[in-house]
């Protein structure tokens, strides 16, 4: 099981996110002389990875919601997979897009997300973070937008087009014969962002995961 000595669980909306903060990490590690390597095996179905920033060494555990129909089952993989497994203490990242950069978080302590805070707090989680971003991931990205065009070896636009950052994205791509696609096909260009960029300018508290990973508690 390894001596770990806490536990980080990612609860994120889809693919994409997986993506982004996966390189966040994997960013994270490479500035700070930290370790972040994937598990050498399964955990029951489960990908896992693990931190060690030389005084603990913290298991990290994604799981991809997919669609709002499955958020409640999160709350079960967080009970049955992390806190009842891996007797220690718990932090769940709770990573979702609010649909619009106008609107709050409100709806996300609603209906299935209630349910799923419930769940958490059941099983003793030690905090529940908000990492909630206005409209889409892709916005939170195009806080670099320097490095997406670089990566696409066009020049910066004047202007975005598109109302959302996913059409923004699309329409970047597009200005250069090419297609953006989600998720796992979007990791080569998410790996070349900013990531001090996005962390000292976009809404998400990254701060409190970047000192959650490096200090001991």
């Amino acid at each position: 099981m390894g001596d770990y000595t806490r536990g980080i669980a990612f609860v994120l909306e889809g693919t994409t996110e997986k993506v982004f903060y996966r390189a966040f990490l994997k960013w994270l590690a490479d500035h700070n002389n930290c370790s972040f390597v994937k598990g050498d095996n399964l955990d029951n179905g489960d990908i896992y990875f693990v931190w060690n920033n030389g005084s603990e060494i913290i298991l990290i555990k994604f799981n991809i919601v997919g669609t709002v129909t499955q958020v409640s089952h999160s709350g079960k993989w967080f009970a049955n997979k992390c806190a009842k497994k891996y007797r220690m203490p718990w932090k769940v990242f709770l990573c979702y897009d609010t649909d619009s950069s106008e609107n709050d978080i409100t709806k996300f302590y609603q209906d299935d997300w209630k349910l799923l805070r419930k769940d958490l707090v059941k099983a003793k989680t030690e905090e529940i973070v908000d990492l909630a971003a206005s409209a889409d991931i892709e916005d939170i990205m195009l806080y670099d937008v320097e490095g997406i065009c670089r990566y696409l070896g066009i020049e910066v636009p004047k202007k975005l087009t598109g109302r959302k950052g996913k059409a923004k994205m699309k329409a970047l791509y597009r200005s250069c014969g090419n297609t953006y696609h989600e998720g796992d096909r979007a990791e080569s260009m998410v790996e070349m962002l900013d990531f001090q960029k996005i962390v000292d300018n976009s809404p998400l508290d990254l701060e409190k995961l970047v000192a959650l990973l490096n200090t001991r508690a």
